[in-house]
């Protein structure tokens, strides 16, 4: 990592953002411009040049059976390209049309308008269309102040808007297959609608040269530019959150879990540059462990999570338990990627027998005290730990009796960059599943239970008024 050549790190987590948005119903015609299919351009061709040709002359070049020909020519007939006169075929005045409209040596293309009645997205922020979200609003996710009196954002501002930018609107927004020949004819109506949130994904990047992470935002392209208000915001709004506390005595626990020893020069030098090289680097795997990096959501960590319970098969339908220790901080799991990430452990379970599967969201006494409730729809239970009983910038993902994904959450400036272990040894998960146990514990606080909270919580997110 110290040389400016090498690979850059692979995303080391991800984050949802809320975006207030309003809507608008577009009405317009559009053009498409398609290339006409090979046989009728060469057969169009050769009318072009010698005109007026016998249908059976141009079934003998083309080497077509005589029903063959006839559904060209009927096809051709319909679109008004050629005119048929008894046994003679030759180019009508719009088949002209076709090759007077291109370069010399060009390819003739057909020009079809086509109606267009759509719901397009404008966000408060950078006042620019943004993809539509089939996500619901939920809690956890980061929430983006809107700019004052973006609300009063007018129909022409959209319609002049759309016009300007169709092509980003049928390539990135409404992700046409064939968004280069597809054109603004004209806009007949826009109508303002209603208010609401739409989701703007990011992955979060380490540049372990320069000590930081930062979110990036795939999904916008090469259009990042004209979205950097938005993703001022977005950056502005992540920073604003805090990461784990920081515990020096991590390393003892991580180690005991998991007998990786990587981790110990990381945490005592201060996450140098060096540092980080040499934890990611070493990355053998060693008895009952695999290291891994990132948070333990991403995909790739799910999917080495979930391949490790093909082995494991019950026959007794019996229910399985997930056990998941977060750390404290404010940024930790603000992405869908997290309830999708419980949702292929269940998956998983339930190939290999397990009936049912019980969730319980495992808190550090240092997690503040907004953000305790804001996974309660994804998981069963949620407690919260006795104080000092883990340290809070450990993180575990324990599947009972199978496999855990055990990480670190090393400070980066206000962030954090998770690393870790999946580990599989029986002797070790037995040791993890002590520490995580309350059922011998009157010190361990229920914050919910089965859905229903302990102490209630604000309502659900709604729709902007």
């Amino acid at each position: 990592m110290s040389d400016k050549n090498s690979e850059p790190l692979p995303e080391v987590d991800e984050v949802d953002f809320q975006m207030a948005c309003r809507r608008f119903t577009i009405r317009a015609m559009i053009t498409n411009d398609r290339q006409l299919p090979v046989v009728d351009e060469f057969l169009l061709r050769m009318l072009a040049i010698i005109d007026d040709v016998p249908v059976s002359r141009l079934r003998t070049w083309f080497g077509f059976t005589v029903g063959e020909i006839q559904t060209v020519l009927i096809d051709l007939e319909r679109r008004a390209f050629v005119e048929v006169d008894g046994e003679n075929v030759r180019l009508a005045p719009s088949g002209r049309e076709l090759f007077r409209a291109i370069p010399e040596g060009g390819v003739p293309r057909i020009v079809e308008v086509s109606p267009l009645i759509d719901q397009v997205w404008f966000d408060l922020v950078s006042r620019n269309m943004v993809q539509r979200s089939r996500n619901r609003s939920v809690d956890y996710l980061v929430r983006l102040q809107e700019v004052p009196s973006a609300r009063e954002l007018p129909e022409a501002f959209a319609r002049d808007a759309f016009e300007a930018n169709f092509r980003d609107y049928a390539r990135r927004v409404r992700r046409l297959p064939d968004a280069d020949s597809v054109n603004i004819y004209s806009i007949s109506e826009v109508e303002g609608g209603t208010y609401g949130y739409q989701t703007l994904k990011s992955k979060l990047t380490f540049d372990a040269r320069r000590n930081v992470v930062r979110p990036a935002f795939p999904e916008l392209g090469d259009e990042a530019v004209r979205f950097q208000k938005l993703t001022i915001a977005a950056a502005a709004a992540w920073q604003s959150l805090d990461g784990p506390e920081g515990a020096a005595a991590v390393i003892t626990d991580y180690e005991r879990f998991t007998g990786d020893r990587r981790l110990e020069a990381l945490l005592k030098s201060g996450s140098t540059t060096d540092a980080w090289r040499d934890a990611i680097a070493n990355v053998t795997a060693g008895d009952g462990f695999r290291p891994t990096l990132g948070a333990t959501y991403l995909e790739r960590n799910m999917e080495a999570l979930v391949n490790s319970l093909a082995s494991v098969r019950t026959s007794d339908r019996k229910a399985a338990q997930i056990l998941w220790l977060r750390p404290s901080g404010s940024k930790w799991a603000r992405t869908l990627r997290l309830g999708s990430s419980l949702q292929e452990m269940r998956e998983g379970l339930r190939a290999s027998g397990y009936s049912d599967t019980a969730t319980t969201l495992i808190m550090p006494r240092a997690t503040p005290r907004p953000v305790r409730r804001s996974h309660r729809r994804l998981f069963d239970r949620g407690v919260l730990l006795p104080q000092g009983h883990l340290p809070p910038n450990l993180e575990v993902v324990l599947i009972e009796g199978i496999c855990a994904l055990i990480h670190v959450h090393v400070p980066i400036g206000g962030s954090a960059v998770s690393i870790g272990s999946l580990v599989t040894d029986t002797k070790r998960l037995e040791r993890i599943a002590s520490r995580l146990s309350s059922a011998r514990s009157a010190t361990w606080e229920t914050v919910w239970q089965n859905g229903r909270d302990q102490n209630p919580a604000s309502g659900p997110n709604r729709l902007l008024a």
